[in-house]
């Protein structure tokens, strides 16, 4: 049986991989990985010689730090892929002609999605090889690795759904591109912020209770801190202290806040991925209803 590649997609694959552009990236990105990587492993070895011991959890690090700019690429460079991949079809008048075809809108849709985040999850595969230079020395499994690129496609879709909202809500590149940012840096400082005036304003509360009954209590925002299973960064943490601690450490540090079911607190990473992945849904069907041009022109009649 043939297996059926999404039109869109391929024509935007065909496009971008011809171009020395992608090559060049691909190139730069692992060559600057390598060289971070390789410098790291000499001034831990370097140290571990003149002090007469080497301490190999340093190298741990090394894994950490190339994790972390991965995973900070998708954040900052996937919203910049998705947000003009519909707004751009419409203002180079190539979206009408596009809707014309045989393609139902979740096809355009997804083609679209996947499009634009393929090039990043490229970056993220191809620099596997340079991440696992570590294995030389443990610490770090296949395992691990596996749930690195997981994590990052996981969050590759999550941004970019978004990124497609915006870019079929508005008519214009630019307030796309600001929006899906501005989504980014609620989801990532904007929900530590909720948290923080929460927990601000039950500490005020609980204060005043204490000098009233002349009793101790610490605040607890309680079920408030489930706000940050969508914020990416807690995610990442959640998989870095599963990897190097233990999955407790990051609910003993989120109870300081509030205490909330911990069942979930001792698997924040997996609930944390399967809330993301049902927002990732629910902007992806949004985004194929607004742009389904047949269900836009009812709704401009009923008005």
């Amino acid at each position: 049986m043939k297996l059926q590649v999404n039109p869109v997609y391929k024509k935007e694959l065909k496009t971008s991989s011809r171009s020395m552009k992608m090559a060049m990236i691909i190139l730069g990105y692992n060559g600057l990985l390598a060289v971070i990587g390789l410098l790291a492993f000499f001034l831990t070895f370097e140290s571990g010689s003149r002090y007469n011991g080497i301490n190999y959890s340093d190298i741990l690090s090394i894994y950490m730090v190339m994790a972390v700019i991965e995973f900070g690429l998708v954040l900052f460079v996937v919203p910049a892929f998705t947000s003009g991949s519909i707004s751009g079809e419409r203002e180079r008048q190539t979206l009408e002609i596009l809707l014309t075809t045989r393609l139902k809108p979740i096809q355009i849709v997804l083609g679209k999605l996947a499009s634009s985040i393929s090039m990043v999850l490229l970056l993220v595969v191809s620099s596997i090889p340079v991440l696992s230079i570590v294995f030389s020395i443990g610490g770090i499994g296949l395992k691990d690795m596996v749930q690195l690129v997981f994590l990052v496609l996981v969050t590759a879709v999550f941004i970019g759904s978004i990124g497609i909202l915006f870019s079929t809500l508005f008519r214009r590149t630019v307030p796309s591109t600001v929006f899906t940012y501005g989504s980014v840096i609620m989801l990532t400082l904007g929900t530590l912020f909720i948290l923080g005036i929460s927990y601000l304003i039950e500490a005020n509360s609980v204060s005043r209770q204490n000098v009233v009954y002349g009793m101790y209590s610490g605040p607890d925002v309680g079920n408030m801190i489930l706000i940050l299973l969508i914020n990416p960064i807690f995610t990442m943490i959640a998989m870095m202290t599963d990897q190097y601690a233990s999955s407790s450490l990051l609910s003993e540090i989120l109870n300081q806040f509030g205490h909330a079911n911990s069942f979930v607190l001792e698997h924040w990473f997996w609930f944390s991925i399967l809330v993301q992945m049902i927002l990732s849904v629910l902007c992806i069907l949004a985004a194929a209803r607004l742009l389904d041009p047949l269900k836009r022109q009812a709704k401009i009649k009923k008005k």
